[in-house]
């Protein structure tokens, strides 16, 4: 999601501006994006009705926090039929055994009783798994995104819920001439002036892609900021100026 909308803002914006020389050091401009580090599209695994939604857009939420359930009275009955099951067949397997020591039965009889117990044990997990889907928890803290349904209605597998991301520490990402390995490195510092805040912030390079792209000759970079700045949200973005270091005169 906001991977794709950065390669197409990047691309179409101005990659490289004029550079200017600063203290005998050339800058460069180039487009930043802020991303979130985790996003995730939440979507249901089973049919079935909206119960709780307790979260809006741009709420904040914790890991583990509930975040939807379906109505889940029909597997719920499902799942107390299949414990029933087992305990039935658990007696019959153990009524099996005693009479197996009498001779009473024949020792295909016990496995085939054995079979049946080691279904309904199969049957109650399966239970279990499915009720387990009837609510879904947070992964990771975050905020709300999106928000495609509404409590009370109907959902269906694969069907899209919420789209959250975590937020607590936004990267940058930017696209840069791949020439510029020759003297860009992480750990590098730079300034991004962000266009919503009309502000600069410090940042420091702490990764460069692997795999430079052959049409464009271009290379991701992923950024951070130095500090934290509560004001910053996804999607922000802005202008990042990076210096190149100015060369050393050989006879010093």
């Amino acid at each position: 999601m906001m991977k794709q909308q950065f390669k197409g803002y990047i691309l179409a914006a101005t990659l490289l501006l004029l550079p200017t020389v600063l203290h005998g050091a050339e800058s460069f401009e180039v487009r930043a994006l802020l991303v979130p580090q985790r996003e995730a599209v939440l979507s249901s695994q089973i049919h079935g009705r909206i119960i709780e939604l307790p979260v809006e857009v741009g709420d904040r939420f914790a890991q583990g926090q509930l975040l939807v359930a379906l109505d889940c009275e029909v597997l719920a009955a499902e799942l107390q039929k299949a414990k029933m099951d087992l305990e039935a067949a658990t007696e019959t397997h153990a009524a099996m055994l005693r009479l197996l020591e009498f001779g009473s039965v024949s020792e295909l009889e016990v496995a085939v009783a054995s079979a049946k117990k080691k279904r309904a044990q199969a049957e109650v997990l399966l239970g279990e798994t499915k009720v387990s889907m009837c609510r879904i928890h947070a992964p990771f803290a975050g905020r709300v995104v999106k928000r495609p349904v509404n409590p009370y209605e109907n959902v269906t597998p694969e069907n899209p819920v919420l789209e959250i991301i975590a937020d607590s520490k936004l990267k940058l990402h930017l696209l840069v001439p791949s020439h510029w390995l020759q003297w860009l490195a992480a750990g590098q510092q730079f300034k991004v002036r962000l266009d919503e805040t009309g502000k600069s912030y410090q940042a420091v390079v702490t990764g460069l892609g692997a795999r430079v792209n052959p049409v464009n000759q271009t290379l991701e970079l992923e950024a951070a900021f130095s500090e934290k700045h509560d004001e910053l949200l996804a999607g922000m973005s802005g202008t990042a100026v990076l210096f190149k270091p100015a060369k050393k005169d050989k006879g010093n």
